[in-house]
């Protein structure tokens, strides 16, 4: 796995070659293919550990003393440094692909609990719907930060709390 987010950090994933994983980790592509018995296989483990490493990262500083702005600027942050990857991981071919989608719907959920933790909303139906919405939206506008500079992180994270507000009232 570590070869494979070394190698996305350099490629997108559709360019990303079994063959030269198994190069780097100095074993065949049979092997390879022991552990993952189709390219897709591989690509859908990669995913996962790449959406294991955001959702780490995506995390308010201990004793941060606003947890919905510190769980909204991890996030933008590592799409601020990940993006085109996180594009090409869930928005690309690949995100089509129902392991990729469930991976991808994990990520939503997680990030949503985190949300309704931050601001101490209770969950309902009609909350959880709502925030998945939001939060998509802010993926979304994460991702088109990083193609124009102007707009900072801090002004995404800005616009991302301040239109929560309304979405849980």
């Amino acid at each position: 796995m570590a070869i494979g987010l070394q190698e996305l950090a350099v490629r997108p994933i559709h360019a990303l070659s079994v063959d030269r994983v198994a190069e780097i980790a100095g074993i065949s592509r049979g092997l390879l293919f022991r552990y993952f018995p189709t390219k897709q296989d591989y690509y859908a483990a990669v995913v996962g550990a790449a959406a294991r490493r955001l959702l780490r990262a995506a995390v308010p500083d201990p004793g941060d003393d606003d947890p919905l702005r510190g769980v909204v600027r991890a996030f933008v942050s590592f799409i601020d440094r990940h993006g085109r990857n996180y594009q090409a991981l869930f928005h690309g071919g690949f995100g089509h692909d129902p392991q990729i989608r469930e991976i991808h719907e994990n990520v939503k959920t997680t990030m949503t609990a985190r949300i309704l933790d931050a601001t101490g909303t209770a969950a309902s139906t009609a909350t959880t719907m709502k925030l998945r919405g939001w939060w998509s939206m802010v993926e979304s506008v994460a991702m088109d930060r990083t193609t124009d500079p102007s707009v900072t992180v801090d002004d995404v994270v800005d616009f991302a709390v301040r239109t929560l507000r309304p979405v849980l009232t």
